[in-house]
This record gives C-alpha cells, structure tokens and sequence, in this order.
C-alpha cells in the first residue's frame, strides 16, 4: 500500500507538471515532507491522504480506487 501512495503522489505531481517545491507549497506542507512520501521514508496520514485526492480532483485528475480498497491507498492516475 505504502508504494502505491508514494508512486500516486509522483505520479500526480508529474501529471501536473509540477516540482516537489510547488506541490509542497500548495498543499501547506514542507519540500522534505513531499520528498519523503515519493522516497517511501514516510506515508502520507488519512487526512493528507485525503487532501492530497482533493488536490487533484480539483486539479481534473481523475483518480480511481482499486478494488480491493476502496481507500485512498489504492489511487492512481488515471491516464
């Protein structure tokens, strides 16, 4: 599960076109925290789990929940 965040996080802020420095600032959170998600040191909690699927709904990233977990754990990009 902590892979599939840590890729989906990447995935995301690539998608976006965005560095670490900018994906960080428009979540609130720090470079180092962003870094540590995508190098799987750290996984994001629940709720920045949640903020970080908010971000790209808002952003028109369609995201879709694996079927074995609906949480957000499971999320991809969807291409």
């Amino acid at each position: 599960m902590e892979e599939k965040m840590s890729d989906f996080v990447r995935q995301l802020r690539h998608h976006l076109g965005m560095t670490q420095e900018e994906f960080a600032h428009a979540l609130g959170i720090t470079v180092g925290t962003v870094n540590r998600w995508e190098n799987r040191r750290f996984r994001p909690s629940k709720l920045a789990r949640a903020t970080i699927m908010e971000f790209a709904r808002r952003h028109g990233v369609p995201v879709a929940a694996s079927d074995h977990d609906s949480h957000l754990e499971g999320a991809k990009v969807a291409s």
